[in-house]
């Protein structure tokens, strides 16, 4: 009876270690995220101009130097490639809208020539802004934009779509970088559909556009205001320019207020600044010229600043550069702050933007590498351990109050650099030159 008593026990015990493994290696049914279709590989290059990916409707987008493609993602289609738009010629991809709207997306195009000290020659630099229908891969429109050299080193976005419009802004610094006349310091919108203008807003004197992007009710911009514009001989100097942030009527494009980044100290034109959203506008802004360190500002309607959230707070440091670490639904801003203990370790955290306050905190098992905010939940995709970057489990937390809801465990690589939920699934979207998409679900 012992016998059988201590084999009833081994067997148990070998059971739950059996079932313990099969669970976290994604081979139990209710705890796993298995593959269901791979998208075509992309063609090799080391070339990362103009990378960028979208999920929009039932079609995932990759937007790359030599080619905009569309994948589908309705039922049957299982990443089928719908369409790829090629630019013209030896032109090339050379900027896009940070976001699509009603299934179009952005595009700019050129080809790059001539240096940093001279003034774009006709017929180069990033000059043809395109849009394309994301369900056919169709041309609706293209339009120009006016720029100051031939090169493809624009740091701010300078289009973006929102609401119905497009809007784009054009280049107002000469090959010197100095401030040029003020035909060249303008903002446009134009139906997002057919190209239609809606207004041309020239910016406040002695300013020129930084940034832009389109909210709801409001189309934004960052400017560079100050400096001295370019004399007869070419001279012209940014000394004593800073940054200020502008909204305009989205209607009509009528300036409705503007204000320096900073109140108190003059943020200069070193710095660099990330639209991280519009409804409410929130802006990453980093001093030094990199977003390693800085500061989350946001505004409300009238452009009253709230208190700021700092990337290194009492929970780690947020890598406010990398946008898998963030994400931004209402007045919530949900992070990703880590810091190094014997391995990375990181806790998911919601602050809100109101009044800067951190709302609840969760400390995480294991290192994050991405969160994804989708409705009511939180995502985070979580790594294996301390010293490795493979993700291995996905967790999901109530965006209210940080209860963990669900923990799957992945049973094949997750080959991704940016992510999305659609329609129950999670879409991997790789980093270019290698895999495009790659789809995921619960088993």
């Amino acid at each position: 009876m012992r016998t059988l008593t201590t084999t009833a026990v081994v067997l148990a015990v070998v059971g739950s270690i059996t079932a313990w493994i099969l669970s976290y290696q994604g081979y139990l049914p209710g705890d796993a995220m298995v593959r269901t279709w791979t998208a075509a590989k992309d063609r090799p290059t080391d070339d990362t101009l103009a990378n960028d990916t979208w999920v929009v409707g039932d079609v995932a987008v990759r937007s790359r130097f030599d080619a905009v493609t569309g994948f589908g993602l309705a039922e049957g289609q299982d990443g089928r490639k719908l369409w790829e738009y090629v630019p013209p010629g030896r032109t090339r991809i050379c900027g896009s809208a940070e976001h699509a709207d009603a299934s179009v997306l952005l595009v700019a195009y050129g080809e790059e020539g001539g240096d940093h000290s001279a003034p774009a020659a006709p017929g180069k630099g990033c000059a043809t802004v395109l849009a394309l229908d994301l369900k056919n891969g169709r041309q609706l429109w293209t339009a120009q934009r006016k720029v100051a050299t031939g090169r493809f080193d624009e740091p701010a976005p300078f289009l973006d779509a929102g609401g119905g419009i497009a809007v784009v802004a054009h280049d107002h610094r000469d090959a010197r970088q100095a401030r040029t006349k003020d035909d060249h310091a303008s903002l446009r919108a134009v139906d997002l559909r057919t190209g239609r203008p809606y207004w041309t807003a020239a910016v406040p004197d002695k300013c020129g556009p930084h940034g832009v992007a389109a909210g709801k009710g409001q189309v934004f911009a960052v400017l560079e205001c100050g400096g001295e514009e370019t004399d007869e001989f070419g001279r012209g100097s940014t000394d004593g320019a800073e940054l200020h942030m502008a909204a305009f009527d989205r209607a009509t494009g009528a300036l409705e207020w503007k204000v320096p980044l900073d109140a108190r100290l003059p943020m200069d034109l070193g710095a660099v600044v990330s639209i991280e959203s519009t409804d409410p506008l929130v802006l990453a802004v980093g001093r030094d010229g990199s977003l390693d360190e800085g500061t989350y500002l946001s505004f409300s309607q009238d452009g009253r600043p709230r208190p700021g959230i700092e990337f290194d707070g009492d929970h780690g440091k947020i890598a406010a550069a990398d946008p898998t670490q963030t994400a931004i639904v209402g007045e919530r801003l949900y992070a990703l702050p880590g810091y190094y203990e014997k391995g990375e370790h990181h806790t998911l955290v919601a602050y809100d933007l109101t009044t800067g306050e951190n709302v609840w905190a969760e400390p995480l098992d294991e290192p994050a590498a991405a969160l994804i905010a989708h409705g009511d939940r939180i995502t985070v995709l979580g790594e294996w351990s301390t010293q490795a970057s493979d993700i291995t489990d996905l967790f999901v937390f109530d965006a209210a109050d940080g209860e963990e809801l669900d923990e799957r465990h992945f049973r094949d690589e997750v080959p991704g650099s940016r992510f999305y939920e659609h329609r129950g699934r999670l879409i991997a979207a790789g980093s270019g030159g290698g895999l495009t998409f790659t789809a995921f679900e619960r088993w």
